[in-house]
């Protein structure tokens, strides 16, 4: 959206009778309301906001939102993590209004689809070293989601206190070919801890995983006044179950944010990149892209490709991922069936002579004593 967008927003504010208008960050979202932070401060971050404030207001403060039905119109989805122009009730000059309206959402420097947050830093992607046990295949599609969004992406091993010190070794050394410095943390004893502290601070950050990994007990160490509702993982499933319902930012005591997201199946889900990108997704290879000969080469079976010469451990995973995205990729640019879509009417049935589904129900005891049988009528004629 261009600034002149903002400005006509803010001006359509102000003239309807709303009051003023101001620019606020979404701090957290759940069903059709939003938190909105008003915080001059945490605005000079982002100099590349056009931010505005109320003058003689207190702040920072927050509000309760909505957004209007023109942004949904519009194909906008409000974030957490955006800024947004916020238009605000008429109050008195030293009050802040309750409530306010999103009219306008500002340009993103990032975006995640999974989990929908904005404007973040880095993404903490936490998995559990047991209760579930990690699966390779499922943490590098995490990852590779994690990498496609061009953001500094750290691996935290939770429950580390739940296996031997050989096991969660090998892992952190697994994941180091990998070209990961992973962290191993425990939120039962708080070992990795104060590292984990380090790595956030001054960083906006979201915590993304599996569900059952201890991503809610993790923050409720960081920040003991959150108080994030915690689970136990399914005796019967051996699976995490959905605790946290929905995004929220919550600012950390050594500076920076942090975000809280539900959890979800690591196993399902194409990465939004494009096949030509996804060997960049790698860190191990990601230094040896520039050995290929080739510009557009999906370093699978051309001939002289400078990365099919490597021995990584990934690449198996590598070439299925490619051909999910080729077949995904080739099935968009398929044209439609023309009998993908009948013309169907309100009942099941079978088909008229307009196209439509004709309605075909058994006649009712009613109907049926109603109605005289065939063979009855001819009786009664002769």
């Amino acid at each position: 959206m261009s600034h002149l967008s903002w400005n006509g927003a803010r001006q359509a504010a102000e003239e309807g009778g709303q009051g003023s208008a101001c620019t606020g960050w979404v701090r957290a979202a759940q069903a059709n309301f939003y938190r909105v932070r008003i915080d001059p401060a945490l605005a000079a971050l982002f100099p590349e906001i056009e931010a505005h404030f109320p003058a003689q207001k207190p702040m920072p403060v927050e509000l309760l939102c909505t957004a209007r039905a023109k942004l949904k119109k519009m194909g906008q989805q409000v974030m957490v993590g955006d800024w947004v122009e916020v238009s605000l009730p008429p109050v008195a000059d030293s009050l802040w209004p309750e409530r306010g309206a999103i009219e306008a959402v500002l340009p993103r420097r990032t975006q995640l689809s999974r989990p929908a947050i904005a404007n973040i830093t880095q993404v903490l992607v936490v998995v559990a070293l047991a209760d579930p046990e990690p699966e390779p295949n499922a943490l590098s599609r995490l990852l590779v989601q994690a990498e496609a969004s061009h953001l500094r992406v750290q691996v935290v091993f939770n429950k580390c206190d739940c296996v031997e010190a050989v096991v969660a070794e090998s892992w952190r050394q697994r994941l180091q070919r990998w070209g990961y410095e992973t962290l191993l943390v425990s939120a039962h004893t708080e070992a990795g801890i104060p590292e984990l502290r380090r790595r956030c601070r001054d960083q906006i950050s979201v915590v993304a995983g599996p569900s059952g990994v201890g991503k809610s007990s993790l923050l409720n160490r960081l920040l003991p006044e959150a108080r994030l509702a915690t689970q136990a993982v399914s005796e019967k499933l051996r699976q995490g179950r959905h605790t946290t319902r929905h995004v929220e930012l919550f600012p950390l005591p050594e500076g920076g944010w942090i975000a809280d997201s539900p959890g979800f199946n690591a196993g399902e889900g194409i990465p939004p990149v494009a096949p030509l990108q996804l060997a960049g997704c790698f860190p191990e290879v990601r230094e040896q892209l520039g050995t290929c000969q080739f510009r557009d080469c999906l370093h699978d079976r051309e001939p002289g490709c400078g990365l099919r010469e490597l021995d990584w451990e990934r690449r198996a995973f590598y070439l299925q991922l490619l051909h999910e995205l080729q077949e995904a990729q080739s099935m968009d640019s398929a044209p439609p069936r023309q009998d993908a879509h009948p013309i169907f009417s309100k009942h099941c049935g079978e088909k008229s002579s307009r196209g439509l589904l004709t309605r075909h129900r058994p006649s009712s005891r009613k109907q049926g004593r109603q109605t005289l049988p065939d063979l009855e009528l001819g009786q009664q004629d002769d």
